[in-house]
């Protein structure tokens, strides 16, 4: 028996499966086909037994190619097929080679199913400013290949397809939410964060230079800042040992550490032990880090190429935005946001209201539901 929808995605990632648990149990008819359990560069423990959605796990051809994930499937593409009734919601890049044969099926008249795409487009990140008009033109060619809705995570979707010249379609939105039950911080621990002898700015990224700009966020506040605070850099990374010798370089060990991979459990801690969150990506389409720390109450630093941005952040309120291409604009958002030290706490709630209006689970999933089922009603 075909399910009304599927999602098709490349791996298991604990926040999709919290959110897609959630969708099974609201009675939504759907599917999920994935192409692999897992990736190279991914971190994740999922316990299998555990998942309460409907899922297909495929085990076709993967490699990893520099920073590319490459995915081919011939028989997950074969049992789509197969599935005459379902639509077919294509998750991950627009330039998989799965994506790219359904849409080529679709074209040539052999895939009978409705499309939709979902996609966490951003025209700020690396690989959609490493542009030209032949990437340009295919781009419209698969994204103007499916006749349903696009599913985006916000408004930076929005301008980024309006910037490529795509095809008019319905937006649903349908912004990333996080495992929201282990995030959680009580009275006594707002409490207790406020008693830091220095204040703490906590940086979870991958360490990558290219992509997330941690030593360019560190060059361009200064050392003299940065011996200001204590900054806590969670994760691991290509760029470990480039951060590394930086910090040593510039004298700043006691005030900048690196803590390697941490669980989610040892990120609630950092969370709740934290003063300020701090995201100076270079690309970053629409990073979960932003969503756990609204619902964790920290004001924030985030640069401006991050996409749910709009969403996350009202500039001078719940924190400050940035350039992260200009050492200006970094260091000033720094320091009007060092200034208002005293105001942390409130800046904090205006965070916590945002993640309640835009990216708390239940919310996001009942107006996905409503947005695709009118959709596809008014398709039919």
């Amino acid at each position: 028996m075909n399910n009304k929808y599927i999602f098709l995605q490349n791996i298991f990632t604990p926040y999709r499966i919290s959110l897609f648990d959630d969708l099974h149990k609201k009675g939504f008819d759907f599917a999920v086909y994935y192409m692999r359990a897992s990736e190279a560069d991914r971190n994740w423990k999922i316990e299998l037994e555990k998942i309460r959605h409907p899922y297909y796990l495929d085990r076709g051809f993967y490699r990893m190619v520099g920073r590319f994930h490459v995915h081919f499937n011939p028989r997950l593409i074969l049992k789509l097929l197969r599935t005459k009734e379902s639509e077919i919601i294509l998750g991950g890049s627009w330039n998989d080679l799965n994506v790219l044969t359904l849409v080529l099926l679709k074209r040539l008249g052999l895939l009978k199913n409705r499309l939709h795409f979902w996609s966490e487009a951003n025209y700020l990140t690396i690989g959609a400013r490493n542009d030209n008009r032949y990437k340009a033109a295919m781009r419209r060619v698969v994204f103007d290949s499916a006749e349903g809705a696009l599913i985006i995570p916000g408004k930076m979707s929005e301008i980024t397809f309006a910037k490529w010249k795509t095809a008019p379609k319905t937006f649903i939105r349908f912004p990333n939410t996080i495992e929201e039950e282990k995030f959680t911080i009580s009275e006594m621990e707002l409490l207790r964060r406020e008693e830091n002898d220095l204040p703490v700015l906590l940086m979870p990224v991958r360490l990558q230079e290219q992509v997330k700009g941690i030593m360019n966020f560190l060059a361009s506040i200064c050392d003299e800042n940065v011996k200001k605070c204590r900054i806590l850099i969670a994760g691991d990374g290509p760029d470990k040992g480039a951060i590394a010798r930086y910090v040593r370089d510039h004298g700043i060990e006691d005030h900048v550490t690196l803590l390697g991979h941490c669980d989610t459990e040892k990120m609630v801690s950092l969370y709740r032990s934290a003063n300020v969150f701090v995201l100076p990506s270079f690309s970053d389409p629409s990073p979960l880090t932003l969503v756990e720390a609204l619902i964790m109450k920290l004001p924030v630093l985030v640069s401006r190429r991050c996409g749910n941005h709009f969403e996350a952040v009202l500039d001078g309120a719940n924190g400050y935005l940035f350039d992260p291409a200009e050492q200006d604009s970094v260091r000033k958002a720094f320091d009007a946001l060092l200034s208002r030290a005293v105001q942390w706490r409130n800046m904090g709630e205006i965070s916590s209201g945002l993640y309640r209006d835009n990216f708390s689970r239940q919310a996001v999933i009942d107006g996905f539901v409503q947005c695709l089922t009118r959709f596809t009603e008014a398709a039919s």
